[in-house]
């Protein structure tokens, strides 16, 4: 019964899971000691339990990159080397998969390093972000402005049917 109940949980919350791609076959080149940078953002409604997963091919296969997540601000930092950085996840790795967590709302860098490679090295990036929740706003905002455009509607629809019974129908004169 409790294998049932977990099973069940499992399901629902598997179900109600989404990604969202940011690279679909990539290819980069990263010169000797140098990096590239991939910039994202994670909005409120794609940052419950969120993480990047890819998979990276690197060339040639006897490098290594390193994949380094930095909060938009600290990559700022970093690039014009202007105080200290918090690094909020590291990993060394030659061709294979990867996952990396995500903190939740917010900008984010990823940066690929050449550092310690002899040669520069080319790779193929595939790279996805996978959150809990289904995406989907739930902001009322849209559905307030959709009710604003129709009630907008109606009431021209409502002014030109008036205007055209107005003439097709004459006034009738009060006698006093």
């Amino acid at each position: 019964m409790k294998i049932l109940m977990v099973t069940i949980l499992l399901a629902a919350y598997l179900l109600n899971a989404g990604d969202l791609t940011l690279l679909r076959q990539e290819t980069m080149e990263v010169p000797v000691a140098q990096y590239r940078a991939v910039r994202f953002a994670l909005p409120e409604h794609l940052s419950d339990s969120a993480s990047l997963k890819g998979h990276v091919c690197i060339t040639p296969d006897s490098a290594s990159v390193e994949l380094i997540l930095l909060h938009i601000d600290d990559y700022m930092r970093w690039r014009t080397n202007a105080g200290t950085v918090d690094t909020l996840e590291y990993m060394s790795g030659v061709t294979g998969q990867f996952e990396i967590e995500v903190p939740g709302l917010g900008s984010y860098a990823l940066v690929i390093s050449s550092r310690g490679n002899y040669h520069p090295v080319s790779l193929i990036l595939d790279l996805e972000v996978f959150f809990a929740g289904s995406g989907e706003t739930g902001d009322p905002l849209p559905s307030a402005l959709r009710l604003a455009l129709y009630l907008v509607m109606a009431g021209t629809v409502a002014v030109a049917v008036g205007s055209v019974l107005s003439k097709q129908f004459p006034r009738r004169k009060h006698i006093t």
